[in-house]
């Protein structure tokens, strides 16, 4: 059965994954005390069964966690060896020209998991609830392999958010891409934001009136479909 999400939902969701990217930042200026900034360069709706093919081939890094609360479905953050090298260098104030340490290896957990609580924490904030997950375990292995062991659970219906960002480290020549994949179970997701609009005032998703809510149409022309 596709999702259907109504499309003046779409802002919402917009507006909840700019709020755990810019939440990125902050967790990462606590973890390496320097100043840093998030640029959103794309973000798409694609099926699970694409993942592998946006990830992109060779060997990459790759974290994952479930969510155990809503919107439940899986978490996941990529990203290339040489955005690692760049991070563990960052992070360390050591160089990796002669391959990764095991203070650089880490470090670099220590981001995955710092930078995944960051991203699911401002989704959290924003929907004024909590969202528990686990540790995310630091992987390196071709981009298959990677989408295989995270997505074994997921719903063949589901959708998946990919935002692809660029998080830029101020005072210095360090910016590194970072893919980013939110695969939430479908009917909790579609939920979960069926349960908030956008204040008119300061364009930030807040809590529906309780009347105000009503259950999509599933007719109506306003829906938008994914996955199939």
């Amino acid at each position: 059965m596709p999702l259907l999400i109504d499309v003046r939902k779409l802002s919402i969701i917009n507006q909840l994954i700019q709020s755990g990217a810019e939440n990125v930042t902050t967790s990462l200026e606590t973890l390496a005390g320097v100043e840093a900034s998030v640029e959103i360069k794309s973000l798409s709706f694609v099926e699970p069964s694409d993942i592998t093919a946006e990830m992109g081939d060779g060997e990459i890094y790759g974290a994952h966690v479930r969510l155990t609360e809503p919107p439940y479905g899986v978490f996941m953050m990529t990203f290339s060896p040489e955005t690692a090298a760049e991070v563990a260098a960052l992070l360390t104030n050591t160089p990796t020209d002669d391959g990764f340490n095991q203070l650089h290896e880490s470090a670099l957990s220590e981001m995955c998991n710092v930078l995944t609580s960051g991203f699911i924490d401002g989704i959290a904030n924003t929907l004024q609830t909590t969202i528990d997950f686990g540790t995310p375990e630091l992987e390196r292995d071709s981009a298959p392999a990677i989408a295989e062991g995270a997505l074994t659970h997921v719903r063949r219906d589901s959708m998946s958010i990919v935002l692809d960002s660029v998080v830029d480290i101020a005072d210095s020549d360090v910016a590194f891409k970072l893919r980013i994949f939110l695969v939430p179970d479908p009917g909790s997701f579609v939920h979960v934001i069926d349960q908030l609009e956008l204040d008119r005032s300061t364009a930030e998703p807040t809590r529906a009136e309780t009347e105000a809510v009503k259950e999509l149409d599933m007719s109506a022309d306003e829906l938008v479909e994914f996955g199939g």
